[in-house]
């Protein structure tokens, strides 16, 4: 079994232009999922209640954590 830890996937990508398209990319999607999380809480009346909060919510939290991901490996 390979080691997890020399896992090439972990690696950051070596090319600079690589690593700038990835962080423009998660950007987008942070941003994006965001977007979707305000759209779902204040507009999609027809949706139960705890259904939208949820969806809502769990869109923001993972927008959040995108937005974290992108500041620590990209600062």
């Amino acid at each position: 079994m390979p080691d997890p830890s020399s896992s090439p996937t972990s690696a950051p990508a070596a090319d600079p232009a690589q690593r700038v398209r990835l962080r423009k990319q998660m950007l987008i999607l942070a941003t994006v999922l965001a977007f979707a999380g305000f759209v779902v809480l204040a507009f999609l009346t027809r949706i139960p209640l705890p259904l939208r909060l949820a969806v809502g919510l769990t869109d923001l939290i993972a927008s959040a954590v995108l937005f974290l991901v992108v500041r620590q490996k990209f600062a």
